[in-house]
């Protein structure tokens, strides 16, 4: 396992490069240390939008999931952990994360360079981890 902080480059400009994270790595992260920066993505994703948020909601309604409010379960995406991404499209990939406290995961969509304002920021889509 891989401990990784998410978007250790916030707020740097980056040279263009492809998707960081590599979805057969299992990475573990710090949810109380994300917590706050999360957050803030969360509510500047509120305020101006957000193209690649449409493959995640399309991921969890092709596998039978509610968007609203999203109930993917621990269960179902530990088959994915370290193993393979959940989506991957132009605009995101999305891939399963672990807390290193506890048991949980999180489900992780990592944007392209083609998301204005959000180029290769990586947010915890489930927040509250999966059920």
């Amino acid at each position: 396992m891989q401990k990784f902080k998410l978007n250790k480059d916030f707020g740097k400009i980056v040279k263009a490069h492809g998707f960081e994270l590599d979805a057969t790595k299992k990475y573990i992260i710090n949810m109380g240390d994300e917590f706050a920066q999360q957050m803030s993505i969360m509510q500047a994703i509120q305020a101006m939008g957000l193209p690649a948020m449409k493959d995640y909601h399309a991921w969890l309604k092709d596998n039978g999931f509610s968007v609203d409010p999203p109930n993917p379960t621990n269960d179902f995406v530990a088959k994915f952990y370290g193993i393979k991404p959940l989506w991957k499209t132009e605009l995101s990939q999305g891939i399963v994360v672990k807390d290193e406290s506890d048991d949980d995961y999180y489900i992780v969509m990592e944007c392209s360079r083609l998301n204005e304002g959000f180029k290769y920021t990586q947010i915890i889509v489930t927040m509250g981890g999966c059920m």
